[in-house]
């Protein structure tokens, strides 16, 4: 029986997570995530970030949009390295487009922090979507020109299309107001 105590503190701090008023920002978050196509996926981005238990809805929109730049940052850092190990030119040619689109997409998603953080909220849904294109056109950049493949950032490609979506949730909620 030595782990009861361990169950009698777990019910404590559920029983204070509860009066301490934690709830409303997970049932915020639980709400805008069930929206999204991956509920798991939205769910683990704003639960990464202690700042979303506190975040009210224009503090997600700016922790959603720092989860994006940060993934498009690493996919424009790891890029180099993966053209480095490519042997064939249209599989290199394709990548280096996509490097282009990446780098732009940045761009587009530094703009959208600075104008939702100035809650310029249009001007941020403009952004989102210029950025998401650039993303948009390197995924179907694999779908031209040649013979259909699948690009070795495809999962990247896939976490923008996501991020952009839960950015896209929370500034619609904010809009709603």
């Amino acid at each position: 029986m030595a782990y009861l105590p361990s169950l009698t503190i777990l019910f404590l701090a559920c029983a204070f997570s509860i009066f301490n008023g934690c709830n409303a920002d997970i049932a915020l978050i639980q709400s805008i995530c069930k929206d999204s196509q991956d509920v798991k996926f939205c769910n683990s981005i704003f639960e990464s970030d202690p700042r979303s238990d506190t975040a009210d809805l224009h503090g997600l929109a700016l922790i959603a949009i720092s989860n994006t730049i940060m993934e498009i940052q690493n996919t424009v850092s790891r890029i180099p390295g993966i053209l480095s190990q490519l042997r064939d030119s249209l599989g290199k040619k394709r990548l280096t487009i996509c490097q282009s689109d990446y780098n732009n997409s940045l761009k587009k998603f530094r703009s959208t922090f600075s104008s939702t953080s100035k809650n310029a909220y249009w001007d941020a849904i403009n952004y989102i979507r210029d950025g998401t294109n650039a993303v948009i056109d390197c995924h179907n950049n694999y779908r031209r020109g040649g013979p259909i493949a699948t690009s070795p950032i495809n999962d990247d490609d896939l976490n923008v299309f996501k991020l952009s979506e839960i950015i896209l949730l929370v500034i619609n909620r904010i809009l709603m107001k």
